[in-house]
């Protein structure tokens, strides 16, 4: 199960359909504080995608506190523009920069899951 977290619906909805159509089983969050939520009900979540600026709960933030009770979960950032949220906060996860392809967000989202 992928997790897609993007305070944009827009994204949202093509992320989510676009991994649909290759076979996966996608659910969504509107900000960081709601995908947590998510998280604590959903133990089969194996990859988080989330953008980096949300309001409630940034994606760093989000993830540094899932990453507490769940250290191994694979992420990858997305976002147009980081602000000022140094590089750094991201990790070793990676980012794809907004807007992406299709064809960019399997690949990532392939490696990740191979992991």
């Amino acid at each position: 199960m992928i997790l897609i977290v993007d305070d944009d619906a827009r994204i949202r909805d093509a992320a989510a359909g676009a991994l649909s159509a290759l076979g996966h089983c996608v659910i969504s969050a509107c900000d960081g504080q709601e995908a947590l939520d998510i998280c604590t009900r959903q133990p089969d979540i194996k990859l988080i995608i989330t953008d980096v600026i949300m309001p409630r709960l940034k994606g760093p933030d989000f993830v540094a506190r899932l990453r507490a009770t769940r250290p191994d979960m694979r992420v990858i950032y997305i976002s147009g523009d980081i602000g000022d949220t140094p590089r750094a906060a991201l990790g070793d996860d990676p980012l794809l920069t907004k807007p992406f392809t299709t064809a960019s967000l399997a690949q990532l989202v392939g490696k990740a899951l191979a992991r």
